[in-house]
């Protein structure tokens, strides 16, 4: 029988990331960051970044439509900054950032920026940056340096 060592303390993060967009899982993951800061009492950094991939390849070379995709983004950091503040999070900040892979940019480029010790993303959505589980959710879980969650929303059977 192996001696288990059952005197570990769970972590208690100071610095969690949440990748969010526009879907239900995205939202799901912010729902379990937010809840996770005001446990630990942790910053919470929000990001979205959009994957260039994502608009249609006229889209992708209109400087208008990328423009205006960023603008919608960022609003959306907005909101849910806000959404954070009023359900408990008390140090919140937004990043937004855009290239080919959500998950490689979320744990190459903003994780270890920020000093994130937990990265959440959403489990696959239909639309958005996550793709079906996802490529990239389950890049974040294989690749991240940092303990990460998958959040998925569970519907009523």
């Amino acid at each position: 029988m192996t001696n288990l060592n059952l005197d570990i303390e769970p972590t208690q993060f100071k610095n969690i990331l949440v990748g969010v967009d526009e879907s239900e899982q995205g939202y799901t993951a912010l729902a379990h960051a937010i809840h996770q800061a005001s446990e630990d009492d942790a910053k919470l950094s929000i990001v979205s970044v959009l994957e260039m991939g994502d608009l249609s390849t006229i889209d992708a070379l209109r400087l208008e439509s990328v423009v205006a995709k960023r603008n919608e983004i960022q609003a959306n950091l907005e909101k849910y900054k806000a959404y954070a503040i009023a359900k408990g999070a008390d140090n919140v900040e937004t990043y937004f950032a855009d290239g080919a892979k959500a998950g490689e940019i979320i744990v190459k480029e903003i994780a270890p920026k920020i000093g994130a010790d937990l990265i959440i993303v959403g489990a696959h959505s239909k639309k958005g940056f996550w793709g079906t589980l996802g490529s990239q959710a389950a890049y974040v879980a294989r690749n991240a340096a940092v303990s990460s969650m998958i959040a998925r929303h569970q519907t009523q059977a």
